[in-house]
């Protein structure tokens, strides 16, 4: 890549999409040469570990940090200081799109999405919850789930689709086209 610039990464609570976020995060390092610093919410940290992820991410990623606050690490000013070219979160769960929709800084994830949105460095969220209804999901033993997605919660996503220095991802595979974007 031409960028010298890295990107952020949020990974939220989700189990939901987390082993192909994972995945992609992993493909799209390599093949771009990326530099990915992993930005974990106390939760995602939870998630990572029940899906036995958390190793495979910490050994692939050097540069990995999990939530203490809303400012620590203080991923803030380093959005705030261009040390990113982005800010992606996936997957971000209900819970964050709704914070982010209302205008909740009050973790990690929602407050640096808040800070980057004031100094024009591009959000970028893959929410989980994509289409109302019910849909199957994979848990870490392989057994489906089913989970109802709420009215309530595509609501939430369609006002971040609405706000400025958002840009809501339809598909996993959309991250993709961002990242060739950086160089």
């Amino acid at each position: 890549m031409n960028n010298n610039k890295g990107i952020a990464w949020g990974i939220t609570g989700s189990g939901d999409y987390m082993r192909e976020s994972v995945v992609l995060m992993e493909e799209l390092a390599k093949k771009y040469n990326l530099e990915v610093h992993v930005y974990l919410s106390k939760e995602g940290e939870v998630v990572l570990k029940y899906y036995k992820l958390l190793k495979e991410v910490k050994e692939n990623f050097p540069r990995v940090s999990v939530e203490k606050g809303p400012n620590a690490p203080f991923l803030t000013a380093k959005l705030q200081l261009g040390t990113y070219s982005l800010f992606l979160i996936t997957p971000a769960t209900a819970n964050t799109v709704a914070k982010i929709a209302y205008g909740i800084a009050d973790s990690l994830i929602t407050n640096s999405a808040a800070q980057a949105m004031k100094v024009d460095v591009p959000v970028y969220i893959f929410p989980v919850d994509q289409k109302e209804g019910e849909i199957i999901t994979k848990l870490p033993n392989g057994s489906d789930l089913k989970i109802r997605i709420r009215k309530e919660d595509m609501e939430n996503v369609d006002k971040l689709r609405r706000m400025q220095g958002i840009t809501v991802l339809g598909r996993l595979e959309e991250i993709e086209d961002v990242v060739k974007k950086l160089g």
